[in-house]
């Protein structure tokens, strides 16, 4: 995986617990871990959004319509 470079203003105490909590040494795996958790947060509250939509019967299979769902890109990661 490539890697860009950034910089970031974060809270000290914020980013000392996030290391103490995870284990990780370095700043950049926090974030990354951060960020990963954030991607799947807002992605698990996109399809959850759909099924608010479009509530789940036990004919839901044989009625998707592909306008409700969310474009969730589960073959990109």
């Amino acid at each position: 995986m490539t890697k860009a470079k950034v910089s970031a203003t974060v809270d000290p105490d914020r980013l000392e617990m996030a290391k103490k909590l995870t284990g990780c040494e370095n700043t950049s795996e926090v974030l990354d871990r951060g960020l990963r958790a954030l991607i799947e947060d807002q992605l698990e509250r996109a399809q959850a959004d759909g099924y608010a939509r479009l509530p789940q019967g036990d004919d839901a299979v044989r009625q998707v319509d592909s306008n409700v769902w969310a474009d969730l890109p589960w073959d990109a990661e």
